[in-house]
């Protein structure tokens, strides 16, 4: 009995620690477990969108979606960091920076999505009569999703660790479940998945809403020091940002137009089920957080170790991934979704060196390098572009994987070369070892 009760009361400290995540290491396996809830929950919800609208309302719902996305991000470019950091290091300002950081984020927002509205039939191209009126109506979606962003960077930045991995996990929770409703009501067509992803987002806004305000301090006339403040490490990390935002969407903004939406449908369905694999990982802002707080060579010791257990993580996974490939699209998806697994394939590599690559930028972000790491970022880009503008057209969905694969490759090579020509540290061991076990422990003390 005493051993019984030994266990049940160290589990329940061990869930008390995880909850409330004021260790790195709890933090970072808090961020695991909730992606993959995320994950699981977007998993689920890209396979009831693909059985009841099909391959073509599939391609629809993904091009009717696709613009409000990409400028909620671009709303943030920038800015995003930049809050995390300050609020990091200067805590009794935390309410003048992320007001802000949300009245940049919302005027960017706002400036992009008028342009995106009057331009819509252009940016849709052959989707334009089906998702015209959608995508317009969605463009709300990014004034919603750019304030959860900065709320976030937040809530890392003070480090309530909690609050930013929910802040990542409710928008997935809130669009399932209303798209569970639309499906058990029998209205689930395109424009209610649009609009359930929407609803989803604003919910997650309103309830973390009360966990935001008790975590600013400072007075608002402080607002001006602030802004300068954002602003100008805004100006040295916002194009690493804009280079990162245009690789991760190079794909589907030549695609959109480009594809008919069943291909478009296969090619979304291929990518979105390869990205699952970043749950294995923590969140970045974690990392940046914590390495941030950190000296220059601590901050080292927490990326190599990071990086180290990505690629142990990653490899197994890998080769499971690719053996059960084929029966996984069959079972979950249908026959109809088989031509995605090719690219699928390629996109499962491409989605494991990028998220290595994110783990070593962050780096440079922590140790003041962002212009070093936008120039890497923008030489990504132009290559991922040359090539998608060269294979898309003749190779279709599987002519943009390769383009990405390439990208991915060349700003990994560069980031990892960097470590040595211009941060001036030694190349860090990409195994795991014994050693590393105290590392760990570490993180949890």
């Amino acid at each position: 009995m005493s051993g019984g009760r030994s266990l049940a009361s160290r589990l329940r400290r061990f869930l008390g620690k995880l909850t409330a995540a004021d260790r790195l290491g709890y933090a970072a396996l808090q961020s695991i477990l909730l992606q993959a809830a995320g994950l699981l929950i977007n998993f689920v919800t890209g396979v009831i969108t693909a059985r009841a609208l099909g391959v073509e309302g599939r391609g629809v719902y993904a091009a009717a979606t696709a613009w409000a996305t990409l400028l909620s991000s671009a709303a943030v470019i920038g800015f995003a960091d930049a809050v995390l950091i300050h609020v990091r290091k200067a805590p009794a300002q935390s309410r003048a920076l992320f007001l802000c950081g949300a009245v940049a984020a919302l005027l960017l927002a706002t400036v992009m999505c008028l342009a995106a509205f009057v331009a819509m039939p252009l940016l849709l191209g052959r989707h334009g009569a089906a998702a015209l009126d959608l995508a317009r109506a969605s463009l709300i979606l990014a004034h919603v999703t750019a304030v959860g962003m900065i709320m976030r960077q937040v809530f890392a930045g003070r480090g309530r660790y909690l609050a930013a991995n929910l802040a990542a996990f409710l928008p997935f929770l809130g669009h399932a479940l209303l798209l569970v409703s639309c499906l058990v009501w029998g209205r689930l067509d395109v424009p209610a998945a649009v609009a359930s992803v929407i609803g989803g987002t604003f919910l997650a806004v309103l309830a973390l809403a009360p966990s935001l305000l008790r975590e600013l301090h400072g007075p608002v006339s402080e607002m001006r020091q602030a802004w300068v403040a954002l602003l100008a490490f805004a100006r040295r990390t916002a194009p690493a940002d804009l280079f990162a935002l245009g690789t991760a969407w190079a794909d589907r903004l030549i695609l959109i137009p480009l594809l008919p939406a069943a291909q478009l449908g296969i090619y979304v369905v291929a990518a979105n089920l390869s990205r699952i694999l970043i749950v294995f990982t923590p969140a970045t802002g974690i990392l940046l957080s914590a390495m941030s707080a950190q000296e220059r060579e601590r901050s080292a010791e927490l990326h190599h170790l990071a990086l180290r257990l990505t690629i142990a993580s990653y490899l197994p996974l890998v080769a499971v991934t690719l053996l059960v490939d084929r029966f996984v699209m069959i079972v979950f998806y249908g026959s109809e979704f088989l031509a995605a697994v090719p690219v699928f394939r390629i996109l499962v590599i491409e989605a494991v060196l990028n998220r290595m690559a994110t783990v070593s930028s962050q780096l440079y972000l922590s140790l003041g390098r962002p212009t070093l790491n936008s120039v890497i970022r923008g030489l990504e880009l132009a290559l991922v572009l040359v090539l998608m503008v060269v294979l898309a057209p003749s190779h279709g969905p599987m002519g943009a994987a390769l383009a990405l694969l390439a990208g991915t490759v060349l700003r990994l090579a560069l980031l990892w070369g960097g470590l040595i020509t211009h941060l001036h540290l030694s190349f860090p061991r990409l195994w795991l070892e014994r050693s590393d076990l105290v590392g760990m422990k570490a993180a949890f003390k």
